[in-house]
């Protein structure tokens, strides 16, 4: 009876992380995958336009933070300026002490627009988010943020 719990306990453990590996690509994908990340490419999200971007980053953060109208179109203003500071950085080759300088101006514009509770939530998901960063965190997100 042990054995037998013991090899459904397994089948439990196991049987998830084989449904989540992928399987092999055939040599010419990942050949390809090789050669594009070797080529200096554009990120893909320098293809999307600012606006775009930060109506994306604007409407979640409208969800998660439960913002109103007024807050939006606030929010929605100063990720657009934001985005497209960072988008110019990145075009004249500069990096990061002046992406800096636009995170903390993103926060302090902010503290202008959201409540309390809201700037509470907003850095409970960045802190979520730096993590995420370091275990992988996608890039369409980042430059969201960005």
């Amino acid at each position: 009876m042990k054995k037998f719990i013991f090899a459904i306990a397994l089948a439990a453990a196991v049987l998830p992380a084989a449904a989540q590996t992928t399987p092999a690509a055939p040599a010419k994908q990942q050949h390809a995958a090789k050669t594009a990340k070797t080529t200096k490419m554009q990120p893909a999200a320098s293809t999307v336009p600012a606006e775009q971007r930060a109506v994306a980053y604007s409407k979640e953060l409208q969800k998660k933070l439960s913002l109103d109208d007024g807050q939006y179109t606030k929010v929605l203003a100063v990720n657009t300026e934001c985005i497209k500071r960072k988008d110019a950085l990145k075009a004249g080759g500069q990096k990061a002490g002046s992406s800096k300088d636009i995170a903390q101006y993103r926060m302090q514009q902010y503290q202008t627009i959201l409540k309390p509770d809201q700037m509470t939530k907003l850095k409970a998901m960045n802190g979520q988010n730096h993590m995420k960063k370091g275990a992988g965190k996608t890039a369409a997100t980042d430059d969201m943020m960005n």
